[in-house]
């Protein structure tokens, strides 16, 4: 038996509700403040891509939802 040392891609999402004036703000804030306490979901990957197809899940980029007035 050898050991093996293994380096493996993984993605996922990670969610979290910020209070902000602004998209652009709460992007920001989220980015600032995510942890891997965030994390939603992940799964190892053999590669992120090959030629123009993205093994990643969706979404492939920040999504952001405006929840309204916080009281």
């Amino acid at each position: 038996m050898r050991l093996w040392s293994v380096t493996m891609p993984i993605a996922g999402h990670a969610f979290l509700e910020v209070e902000a004036e602004t998209e652009e703000q709460a992007r920001e804030m989220a980015f600032n403040t995510v942890t891997f306490d965030h994390v939603e979901k992940w799964e190892a990957l053999e590669q992120f891509n090959q030629g123009n197809v993205c093994y990643c899940p969706s979404p492939w980029q920040v999504e952001i939802t405006d929840e309204g007035e916080v009281e």
